[in-house]
């Protein structure tokens, strides 16, 4: 724990700090929240963890609570879920001073409250590595209005949010500066954005279940590996055209300077946390036109068929299918 900061003065702060809402009867500060939701409820763990997800050579404390909260809200985006609470278990190393936990703390609530939920308790330990434990609660009045992976059909359309790549070139370019030259420095500022700094799709996938849509996940491991989620789970072949992929702007240049291509880093780059899908054709343009009302782009990218597997082609012919991110590798 920080000196000068005890558990129990990190507690009163953030409860200071934290908002209540209707479903929240006993927040921070008892032994357990106490809720009393309607409906259903949809719930997500994730975590993340100095040097593996974030590094605090680059990250202030602002970054690492926005990565925090939005890749754990993100699993409730791919639900179709509306933000409810937020739990968080924060292990603090002994060089971190007060005023870094006082901004993370600040951060968090920010953040929480941001995305329409409220932060609802957690825990705080001491720990030789800093990281962040985020359990998010998601709710919705029908099990009907919730979307799973397991809903693909065969003649559905892929499509996928936004742009990708941007998280994996952003990670590049932090770990290799010069790789930024050939780009406008907006653009290599965007990247590095979108990797310190996601946002979980959350209004943009309550749009998306409204309109159809038969599954969905996000992108945190690779544009490749989640939709292999989404064929095991459907028991269908999803067929990808790669010269379709919405491959974010400067991603191909970082990734030329690698060796790589911008396809590349779209596939199998991964944190790009933009949603994944498939919905019918016949809504397709129904749920594109709402989304760009909100300001993100749907943008179709193969068609699902039967069979199993992922096959992904450029040009007609099939291409290797990169590997994604293994938490364990």
């Amino acid at each position: 724990m920080p000196r000068g900061l005890s558990e129990f003065e990190l507690i009163d702060s953030l409860r200071s700090r934290a908002a209540v809402s209707a479903r929240l009867l006993e927040g921070i500060g008892d032994d357990a929240a106490v809720t009393a939701p309607d409906g259903f409820t949809v719930t997500s763990v994730d975590a993340v963890v100095d040097g593996i997800h974030f590094h605090r050579k680059w990250s202030g404390p602002e970054s690492v609570a926005i990565k925090a909260v939005a890749t754990a809200l993100s699993d409730i985006a791919a639900m179709g879920a509306r933000p409810g609470e937020v739990y968080i278990a924060l292990g603090l190393p002994p060089d971190i001073d007060t005023s870094w936990v006082e901004r993370l703390a600040a951060s968090v609530v920010s953040v929480t409250e941001g995305a329409g939920a409220v932060l609802a308790g957690g825990d705080t330990v001491a720990s030789q590595t800093l990281f962040l434990a985020v359990t998010v609660v998601g709710h919705a009045e029908r099990t009907e209005d919730l979307v799973l992976r397991s809903g693909a059909l065969p003649g559905h359309l892929i499509a996928v949010t936004g742009s990708l790549g941007a998280a994996a070139a952003g990670h590049l370019l932090l770990e290799h500066p010069q790789r930024g030259d050939s780009i406008a420095e907006d653009v290599r500022q965007a990247l590095i954005a979108r990797q310190l700094e996601p946002r979980a799709r959350l209004a943009e996938s309550r749009i998306l279940a409204a309109n159809g849509t038969s599954s969905m996940i996000d992108v945190s491991d690779g544009l490749a590996a989640d939709l292999g989620h989404i064929a095991k789970a459907s028991g269908v072949r999803l067929e990808v055209r790669a010269e379709l992929l919405p491959v974010a702007g400067g991603v191909a240049e970082v990734a030329a300077a690698g060796s790589r291509t911008g396809e590349d880093l779209a596939l199998a780059g991964g944190e790009d946390y933009e949603l994944a899908l498939t919905i019918d054709a016949s809504t397709f343009e129904a749920a594109r036109t709402e989304l760009r009302a909100v300001g993100c782009e749907l943008t179709s990218i193969g068609k699902v068929a039967e069979g199993e597997g992922v096959v992904i082609t450029r040009g007609g012919r099939p291409i290797d299918t990169p590997a994604g991110h293994d938490h364990l590798s």
